[in-house]
């Protein structure tokens, strides 16, 4: 019975974490333009903050949220502010390949910006608040939640460590040398489309 529970969850997942958002658009960003360390960074940021929603799945804490939908607006605004200044950001990027030896974004910058990307997405909370709390049922134990909760931050942090590294090839930075300005502006229209969704959605 966990075992096809967990198979269900890992699965919901493994979907959700493919499909572009604005976790994608930051740890694709942050390769291309300050390195593959920072790119991983960014991937432990959005895996910590996974983890976190995760935990608070878990512990059933969702139906405080629930209770208090002023939070949930707050959360919403302040989630739009956050993606709309990361579009912002973008759009004033003048497409510039960071040199050799040159000061790229730091880790512990990378790893804010994607820790709080996904922890100030409300997607993300409503994809933990109810896909999440429905799959695993409170009757699970507590060791079986631990697994539920080092499966699904593993599965997020090989994911988007694994775009870091595809994104940070030398291959495709050659590639992106000459269309960089243009990928910016291309994330910064998504960024700032999705700043647009999510303040509608938290009025």
């Amino acid at each position: 019975m966990f075992l096809h529970t967990l198979l269900l969850v890992m699965t919901i997942h493994a979907v959700a974490l493919v499909s572009p958002g604005p976790d994608f658009a930051v740890v694709t960003r942050l390769s291309i333009v300050s390195g593959r360390r920072a790119g991983l960074w960014a991937a432990a940021g959005v895996a910590s903050a996974i983890g976190a929603y995760t935990l608070v799945s878990l512990l059933g804490l969702t139906l405080v949220l629930a209770a208090l939908p002023g939070l949930s607006r707050a959360l919403s605004i302040a989630g739009a502010l956050y993606l709309m200044w990361l579009g912002i950001q973008c759009l004033r990027s003048k497409g510039h390949m960071p040199e050799s030896g040159s000061s790229a974004l730091g880790g512990r910058r990378a790893y804010v910006t994607g820790f709080f990307t996904n922890l100030l997405n409300p997607k993300a909370m409503l994809y933990f608040g109810s896909i999440l709390s429905q799959a695993v049922t409170p009757d699970l134990g507590g060791a079986h939640l631990a697994v539920v909760w080092t499966v699904l931050v593993a599965e997020s942090l090989l994911w988007f460590a694994l775009v870091a590294t595809l994104f940070s090839a030398p291959r495709m930075l050659q590639w992106l040398r000459t269309r960089l300005r243009w990928f910016d502006r291309a994330i910064g229209v998504v960024l700032l489309g999705l700043a647009a969704k999510v303040g509608s959605s938290g009025m």
